[in-house]
């Protein structure tokens, strides 16, 4: 696992040159809105650069290029606009610790974008950085950035892209993904896209679906009119059995208090000669006080 740290370098740390654009290295391009680039593009030929890029200088006397840590979009609206020069500041560091350092830069824009902030906590994560480490960065608590990645890696691309798209809250994909059965994950997104059930439904609904899965019955189809039904039913089985159980019990009980009197009743204590030190019954088990 990668031992890279973030550094924070103060304003006075940090090292700011004017680099000739066709001597940064692109070292993973992005794919990007374009309606958002064209304005990008709009903002920086009206208003300028408001924000350097960031480029490493590790192997430049080796390949004669810069790669570029962070600022694409930055960088690409320059090219556009046709400009020779970009502002950057400049580091030296390893290929690990440009990406950790690219990764954090982008989370300042993703905080809004809740996959974009998922996909990179990801990242950040499987390059070995720890829950308290990323707490500290992104100042999110642990156990958020623990959904977060747990989302990423167990979440059905149609809930991921649900909850990007705004349909989902974080806090309903959470619930989701609980379940492993893939046909239960699409039911949920189907009634709470509907309108039918909401976060507090979650977790009875869940149960019972996983039960009728243990049990080799299809979901496959559930709607929540059939839930409901299912639901009603069991309800109904569960009431009919413990009124059953009662009646058993009122029995038992009736037939314990029957022989306690016949057994206080000397002629009949008489009347089973040798019988005499007759036990009193008692009731034991499930109808016992």
């Amino acid at each position: 696992m990668s031992k890279s740290k973030i550094v924070v370098r103060s304003i006075k740390e940090r090292r700011f040159a004017q680099i000739p654009i066709d001597k940064i290295l692109v070292v993973n391009p992005r794919t990007r809105d374009q309606e958002r680039f064209k304005e990008k593009v709009r903002s920086i030929d009206e208003l300028g650069l408001y924000k350097p890029i960031c480029v490493n200088e590790r192997w430049f006397k080796k390949t004669g290029k810069y790669d570029l840590v962070y600022g694409e979009g930055r960088l690409e609206a320059f090219r556009q606009l046709g400009k020779t020069h970009i502002e950057a500041d400049v580091i030296n560091v390893s290929k690990e610790q440009a990406l950790l350092e690219g990764l954090a830069e982008n989370l300042t824009r993703a905080k809004k974008n809740v996959i974009e902030f998922a996909k990179i906590i990801l990242q950040m994560h499987e390059r070995g950085m720890n829950y308290n480490e990323l707490e500290r960065i992104t100042g999110k608590a642990s156990t958020t950035l623990i959904d977060y990645v747990a989302l990423m890696k167990k979440g059905e691309e149609r809930l991921i892209r649900g909850v990007e798209e705004n349909l989902f809250s974080i806090n309903f994909a959470m619930k989701v993904i609980e379940s492993a059965k893939s046909d239960i994950q699409h039911f949920l997104m189907d009634a709470y896209e509907q309108g039918e059930i909401s976060v507090r439904h979650m977790g009875s609904i869940t149960k019972l679906l996983n039960e009728r899965e243990k049990k080799g019955l299809p979901n496959k189809g559930m709607t929540i009119q059939k839930l409901q039904a299912i639901a009603k039913a069991k309800t109904k089985e569960i009431k009919m059995f413990v009124a059953e159980a009662n009646v058993k019990r009122n029995d038992a009980i009736q037939l314990a208090e029957c022989l306690n009197t016949l057994c206080e009743d000397e002629e009949f204590v008489k009347m089973i000669d040798g019988l005499k030190d007759l036990p009193r019954p008692e009731l034991r088990g499930q109808y016992g006080n």
